[in-house]
Formats: C-alpha cells, structure tokens, sequence
C-alpha cells in the first residue's frame, strides 16, 4: 500500500544551528489516525505547518499521496489537506459562518458551493448556525466551524493542532464523536492524552525535533517510563486512583 503522507530525512531549522526537526523520517497510511505528542519545543506544531506548506525551507521530502510537496505543486496539495488551528479566532476571519465555511471551495472554484457548506456543516452538527455571526459563538461552536472550514473541500487529510484546546467537557466530547465518525487520514497534536487515546490508534513521540517513539496508541500512552524520560505524564486514564 503507498503511503498517504510519506517523510525522508525531514529537517528544519529558523536559525542555522538550531533544527527544529532533526532527520524525521515515517509513513503514515490512509485512514490511519496518528497522535503527535511531545513537550512544549518538541517541533510538533512546526511539523504540521510542514505538511500543509505554511513553512517551505525545509531539507528533505515530504510526498502526500506520491506528489513531492513543492511551490509548484502547493494549490494541489492544499486541496488535500486541511489544517484546523489551535486558536479558532486565528482561523475565522468572516463576518458569518457561511461566508467562513464557503472561502475554501469559493476560492478552489467548487461547483455546487450550497452543497459544499451544508454537507460540512451537517457533519459537525451545527447546520442551524449557519447563518450566525462568528463573533457571537461559543469556545466550542467555533472550533466546529473551524472544523467545517476544512471539511467543505472534501480533504483527505486533517491536521489538527490542539483541538481539545479550551473546551469544556461537554463540547470536548462532542470533538471526540465527530473526529471518530470522520474517515479521513488524521494527524492530531495534543498535549490532552487522554484525548489522544480516545481518538487516535498510533502514537509518534516528538523530543528535541526527533522521533523518539512510534506505535500503538494504548502501548506508548501506558509506559509510564516511556512518558516520563521525554517530560510527559501518563494520561489521566491510566492513573491509579
């Protein structure tokens, strides 16, 4: 099976001498759902920003579904991923959650744009905020659209930084609902294990801009002198009361 997302010696820095990603080298398969996990520095959300071509000097290959990720082939590899920011105020830049969630296919020229918005609304559950203004939203409602943003252009893929970020248990539950139903490939950094747990089935371990673990979700997020070595704790659902 050909990888959906494929990285050879991946490497990044801002300042010479100060990498960010060191060597970072993996594949992840479609439909796979791959938590990335790490102290704050760790090059998580740098990765991300990778993937999707917010950062373009980097050293090495990134190939998302066999297409070298270059300025050549950016619009095209835009249209396959969608990337959901950890603040949604960052990702929310229209008067109404229509005209939000209809810039992506406007701006790709999809026909039938009324379908793209409210198929992507009607997957997140939040169809009758349609025409709401995105100012008067909750914590929770906006992280929804931001969810609806991307899903309007049908990704493949879904890069997710933080996204249980300043939610309340009840809307963080909901997240976990919607992101299991979803059947895209999806990569989701969290400092939330315990979300992690419950939404993804592989784990990598980011330290100092290298790989440091990479496996099964329940196998990583159990070894407790795996978490401990790299500045991490075991998620709250495997800790003795």
């Amino acid at each position: 099976m050909n990888p959906h997302i494929s990285l050879q010696s991946l490497s990044f820095h801002y300042e010479k001498g100060k990498e960010l990603l060191q060597d970072i080298s993996l594949e992840i398969q479609k439909g796979e759902n791959v938590g990335i996990i790490g102290q704050n520095g760790a090059g998580k959300s740098t990765l991300l920003k990778l993937l999707i071509g917010l950062e373009m000097a980097f050293n090495g290959n990134i190939y998302i579904n066999e297409i070298p990720l270059n300025r050549d082939n950016l619009s095209l590899i835009r249209q396959k991923i969608g990337y959901v920011f950890q603040d949604s105020n960052h990702q929310l830049f229209m008067p109404n959650v229509y005209e939000d969630v209809a810039f992506a296919p406007r701006n790709f020229q999809l026909s039938n744009l009324e379908e793209h918005v409210n198929l992507a609304l009607e997957q997140v559950g939040i169809l009758h905020l349609k025409h709401q203004a995105t100012h008067h939203l909750s914590g929770g409602e906006k992280k929804l659209v931001c969810l609806a943003t991307i899903l309007s252009i049908s990704p493949e893929i879904l890069l997710l930084d933080e996204p249980s970020s300043a939610l309340d248990s009840k809307n963080r539950r909901n997240l976990i609902r919607i992101l299991n139903q979803l059947a895209q490939t999806k990569l989701i950094i969290s400092h939330d294990l315990d979300f992690i747990l419950e939404t993804c089935q592989r784990v990598i371990v980011l330290y100092n801009g290298k790989i440091v673990a990479d496996g099964c979700c329940k196998d990583i997020l159990s070894n407790k002198r795996l978490l401990e070595t790299y500045s991490l704790e075991l998620p709250l659902s495997f800790t003795k009361i």
